[in-house]
């Protein structure tokens, strides 16, 4: 029998855009342009203007899971 585990996540993920949200911002620190670990600052700002552009619904979803996942990237090895 072949059991498959989930890779560890920071929350537990149910919505599909936050999944999707969250496996770009993994690929984004270990691959992308980001420079630096993401802070407060970063995770701050990013909401901020989240709120700024009224993002809600699945867009909403996504940037967050972004968010999450360009931030587990210093918790959570690649892969």
């Amino acid at each position: 029998m072949v059991t498959h585990l989930k890779p560890p996540t920071l929350v537990v993920i149910s919505n599909a855009e936050f999944a999707s949200g969250y496996e770009k911002g993994r690929i984004w620190y270990f691959h992308g342009e980001a420079e630096g670990e993401p802070d407060d600052t970063y995770v701050v700002g990013n909401i901020a203007s989240l709120i700024a552009r009224r993002c809600s619904g699945e867009d909403l979803y996504w940037h967050v899971g972004f968010l999450m996942g360009m931030v587990s990237g210093k918790f959570i090895p690649e892969e």
